[in-house]
């Protein structure tokens, strides 16, 4: 099991926001391959489908975890802290989308989807900087949305949406500066438009095809990609 020492060590992979969608798939797929995963999410009581893989399971951990909360950040620190846990990857998935037109903006939204898709990952990294191996990745999923260049163009009812995936491009950019020296690396990836309750009925891309493609691409990553902001299959986004 987890953190106990008292087995082979295998890579330890924490995913925020696996309840679901890309979150719970990267869950999926890395236990299957025999990683150590701690899934968090906000209430796992409710996440039937994330606790349904524990069955049989022996190297998956479900945690809860609100990033838009210092208090439940701290509360996942000390079951971390307890269990002697070393993170060797941080998939920093959750993530909330709040549709409304401009006119229809209000502060309310933003400041919620803000918290939750930057603030959120900036204060979960900060804490999880003891946890963290001396060669840890540090994935941001964020959005081709996010790209200055492209202007956010394809949602015109998700602004708030897009102005939060800006600010967690630019975390990413000052965690390569943070870790710059060292052997971490922390990159942005856009997962592409994928068939989530998020992404809707309309998206191009099965979440199992998007998390495949990605888990190569993130398991590829050298000290030289750190700060990139990358698709699935590693190739530049413009910021």
């Amino acid at each position: 099991m987890l953190g106990n020492g008292n087995q082979t060590k295998m890579t330890t992979v924490l995913v925020t926001g696996a309840s679901r969608g890309i979150g719970l798939e990267f869950v999926r797929q890395y236990a299957r391959s025999g990683y150590s995963v701690i899934a968090t999410c906000r209430t796992p009581e409710k996440a039937n489908q994330l606790t349904g893989l524990l069955k049989g399971a022996v190297n998956i951990l479900v945690e809860p975890l609100d990033v838009a909360s210092d208090k439940s950040i701290q509360a996942l620190n000390q079951v971390l802290n307890e269990r002697a846990v070393t993170i060797d990857l941080l998939i920093s998935n959750a993530g909330i989308l709040i549709n409304e037109r401009f006119l229809d903006w209000n502060r309310d939204s933003f400041r919620e989807t803000l918290e939750t898709n930057a603030v959120g990952p900036a204060m979960l990294v900060q804490s999880l900087n003891p946890f963290l191996s001396q060669s840890a990745k540090v994935v941001q999923l964020s959005s081709r949305l996010g790209s200055l260049d492209w202007g956010g163009k394809g949602m015109s009812d998700g602004d708030s949406y897009a102005i939060s995936k800006v600010a967690l491009n630019m975390l990413t950019v000052r965690l390569a500066s943070i870790y710059e020296g060292s052997k971490r690396i922390a990159v942005s990836i856009s997962p592409g438009w994928v068939a989530t309750e998020m992404g809707g009925p309309g998206a191009t891309l099965a979440v199992e095809d998007s998390v495949s493609k990605m888990i190569p691409t993130i398991e590829a990553l050298t000290v030289s990609d750190s700060g990139r902001f990358i698709d699935g299959k590693g190739d530049s986004l413009p910021w």
